[in-house]
């Protein structure tokens, strides 16, 4: 019936003023229809249709008041008795609002209160058709979560678990459900893990054994992850760890096997050099051999020292204080006799030091400014600075007016044997592992290596230490000396 009010500009016949008029039929016709909307009439025109009924209605009060002679009672009458109608019509829609709204129970309805229904109904099944296509998203990646081999666990800015995978229960120990709510770090105790969770998200990476299966080694990283969120993943990296630990026992294990051999070759070496009556061109070759084993010790030591210093990270209260300012003097001196025509400039504040293990920021120190040396070329300008940096760490660089370093280099300059110039590295007699030895030390103390250079015009060195390690003593002054 709404259709055949729709097409008609007035309605045919209308109600008594005394009573609310029959509402039309054609949503009650909805249940016959599943899944249909009826009624699709645009507001504008359900207005329309509206306002043509209330207008036919009191042209029929004007009509029957003129016959009557109650002109000025039955119009007013009809127009009550239309807003009547108009209440109850919304009234039943406000309640089938307030009772879950199904196209099945739709009340009767006519004009602006069919549309407002039929938008209502048009509405609700576009949200359930949406509320399915989310679930069947959700159940997909819940699906695809659960296959993952890497533990996946998403924490609120609380620390509290607000999802897990299943990988995350073989891995780590937290049940997808059982423990949807906890603190993590009430759930992880271990103090690596606490410290790794209170930093920076994707600061770092964090290895540590599994709480779950001795000897399996993860790897942990925590990254940002939408409004006040984090997700932290957690790989099983036994089989690499393995690697790592294989190649580093057998590189300490072939060094140790080669000191035996070539302090025999280095202690005859010197007994035949001794002996004055060799030719001129054996006693040539001999300096030449005895040049290639030194270089081998000092292969062979950085080899030893490297396998020391990988995966071990010092706890920030372990070392004791070293006053690097001290350490550049001393070797300032050394190298100052070794090539007086190079000028160095010292930048170092006497009052700060590092809590750290002394032999290695010695070897920090003596290959970076044995580096330049070698490198900046005869008459080059060094300058070496140990300040402390705004953060409350501290800074060691070490800069030259040597040549310089393409760009493309650099990104692999601290790696294991990578030379610039092969030839020029060798003949200057260095191993290839001096830059390799400042990076890991540089990350056994909690900092970090950063290099930049321009050909033409030099390379700047910089080794920057955490605030936990950098302290300042109060009660020596600043110096700054050039030699």
């Amino acid at each position: 019936m709404i259709a055949a009010m729709a097409a008609a500009p007035t309605p045919a016949a209308p109600p008594p003023p005394a009573a609310p008029p029959a509402a039309p039929a054609g949503t009650a016709d909805r249940p016959a229809q599943p899944g249909a909307r009826p009624g699709r009439l645009p507001l504008l025109h359900s207005a329309r249709v509206e306002l043509q009924c209330l207008l036919g209605i009191l042209l029929v009060g004007f009509v029957l008041g003129w016959i009557t002679g109650m002109i000025a009672v039955l119009p007013l009458v009809a127009a009550l008795g239309y807003c009547v109608w108009l209440i109850w019509r919304m009234n039943a829609v406000v309640a089938w609002l307030q009772s879950k709204p199904k196209v099945a129970t739709a009340p009767p309805s006519f004009g602006v209160t069919d549309a407002l229904i039929s938008g209502v109904c048009r509405e609700t099944k576009y949200s359930a058709k949406q509320k399915d296509r989310y679930k069947n998203a959700l159940k997909q990646f819940n699906s695809l979560a659960a296959e993952l081999p890497d533990a996946t666990i998403v924490i609120n800015q609380h620390r509290q678990i607000r999802w897990s995978n299943p990988a995350a229960l073989s891995l780590l120990a937290v049940h997808p459900e059982r423990d949807r709510g906890q603190r993590i770090d009430n759930l992880l105790r271990d103090p690596a893990i606490q410290a790794f969770l209170s930093e920076p998200t994707g600061m770092s990476d964090l290895e540590v054994q599994s709480p779950t299966v001795p000897g399996r080694t993860l790897s942990l990283r925590m990254s940002p992850a939408g409004r006040d969120m984090a997700v932290i993943v957690a790989r099983d990296v036994t089989q690499r760890a393995r690697i790592r630990e294989m190649r580093r026992g057998f590189v300490a294990d072939v060094s140790h096997e080669l000191r035996t051999p070539l302090t025999v070759i280095s202690g005859y070496l010197e007994m035949l050099r001794e002996d004055a009556n060799l030719p001129h061109d054996v006693q040539k070759a001999l300096g030449q051999i005895d040049q290639q084993s030194e270089r081998m010790r000092h292969l062979v030591d950085h080899l030893l020292e490297l396998s020391k210093l990988e995966g071990n990270t010092l706890a920030d209260n372990e070392g004791e204080p070293v006053y690097l300012a001290s350490v550049i003097g001393t070797l300032c001196k050394s190298l100052q006799v070794d090539v007086p025509e190079h000028e160095f400039v010292v930048d170092a504040n006497s009052d700060l030091y590092v809590l750290g293990a002394p032999q290695e920021l010695y070897s920090l120190c003596e290959n970076l400014m044995a580096n330049a040396v070698r490198h900046a070329g005869a008459g080059a300008r060094v300058e070496i600075s140990w300040q402390s940096t705004p953060d409350g760490g501290a800074q060691f660089s070490v800069r030259d007016n040597g040549p310089g370093i393409e760009a493309h280099h650099l990104p692999r300059l601290s790696e294991r044997f990578y030379r610039v110039d092969r030839g020029r590295s060798r003949n200057s007699g260095g191993t290839g592992l001096g830059l390799a030895i400042v990076k890991h030390v540089a990350h056994r103390h909690g900092g970090g290596l950063t290099i930049e250079s321009t050909p033409g015009i030099g390379s700047w060195f910089k080794v920057q230490l955490p605030p936990a390690r950098c302290h300042e003593r109060r009660d020596e002054g600043h110096i700054s000396a050039a030699g």
